[in-house]
């Protein structure tokens, strides 16, 4: 029976999948594509005509996010790929039982001999391999463009000292020089695996969209009212984040929203600068000191969300009375 549900949930759920999957490869593909046409010394300037206060609203210093590394890993902050994961959780969690009461179909699913606790486990598992798949399609999309992109960059000539001197090294720029332009695979330029604590923030993020749907689902009778609470939360978390960030004095909001704890560009900066603490569960300076938590941890709190309300869920779809049919 447990075949049964899996083959079911899977070929409700594929096209959904095959869409957001297929959107997010692509896109991350075409962000590495797009951040290879503008060189980093035009980015520089462009950045450079943004208020120092806009400083405030990125986890990383504007320094290190105009190098390509930077830039590629805004495409995990970019709202086509936070949507499609949040779609996919969002949909699948409020299917699983709200959506199934609202077609009527869940009477006729568990009147078989299977458990309440089997079919909210198996379509979770579905849907957390999807979120699985999801993260994993950006991680691919983002190493598919890094590979098969290149660089132009423009050098100016030098003349090469024979003894290295103080504060100016072993290469001196030969003065009205015309800018030569050389070629380089972006592979040169960018690490993939610094990539990858952002590919796991995006699967936690996915788990508790999808863990708290399957939360709301699990006691509603209507899909559409439990979309409108998860959406309605959703976008109440991010305003608290977003202000909390604004100003100094409301700073202590960003204790309040979940999505604190998903900063992206952050970890890929930390596997970038220091890539001995892009596992870590905190952060410590030279002298050995606490400096602050790692990425690990902000994973662990998004997941942990999610696992929680997967298992409130199970424990509410158990427990209640399920509504006559209409």
């Amino acid at each position: 029976m447990t075949r049964v549900l899996l083959k079911k949930y899977v070929n409700d759920a594929k096209w959904l999948l095959l869409a957001c999957g297929g959107t997010i490869f692509a896109f991350c593909w075409i962000r590495v594509w797009i951040v290879s046409r503008l060189d980093t010394g035009r980015f520089k300037a462009i950045l450079d005509l943004l208020p120092g206060d806009w400083q405030r609203f990125t986890p990383v210093d504007f320094e290190w996010l105009i190098t390509y590394t930077g830039r590629i890993s805004l495409a995990y902050d970019e709202l086509i790929v936070v949507l499609c994961v949040s779609i996919w959780s969002i949909a699948r969690g409020s299917d699983c039982i709200s959506g199934e009461l609202g077609r009527g179909t869940l009477e006729m699913l568990i009147a078989q001999p299977v458990s309440r606790l089997k079919v909210i486990t198996v379509h979770s598992l579905v849907t957390i391999m999807g979120v699985a798949i999801l993260a994993i399609a950006a991680w691919g999309g983002t190493c598919t463009g890094i590979y098969n992109t290149s660089v132009t960059e423009e050098i100016l000539p030098a003349w090469q000292l024979p003894i290295p001197l103080p504060w100016i090294g072993a290469e001196v720029p030969i003065p009205f020089s015309t800018p030569q332009s050389v070629d380089a695979p972006m592979s040169d330029k960018v690490d993939v695996d610094v990539f990858l604590p952002a590919t796991v923030n995006l699967f936690a993020l996915g788990l508790m969209v999808a863990g708290f749907t399957t939360m709301m689902s699990s006691w509603d009778r209507y899909r559409w009212r439990t979309i409108g609470i998860v959406v309605g939360i959703y976008v109440v978390q991010i305003i608290l984040k977003l202000v909390g960030l604004a100003a100094d004095e409301v700073n202590w909001l960003l204790y309040f929203s979940a999505f604190t704890s998903y900063e992206p560009e952050a970890f890929v900066h930390i596997a970038d600068a220091t890539p001995q603490f892009a596992w870590s569960l905190s952060i410590y300076d030279a002298d050995g000191h606490w400096k602050t938590w790692g990425p690990m941890a902000h994973h662990l709190v998004l997941a942990m969300i999610g696992v929680v309300s997967y298992l409130a869920a199970a424990v509410i779809f158990v427990r209640r009375d399920l509504p006559a049919p209409m």
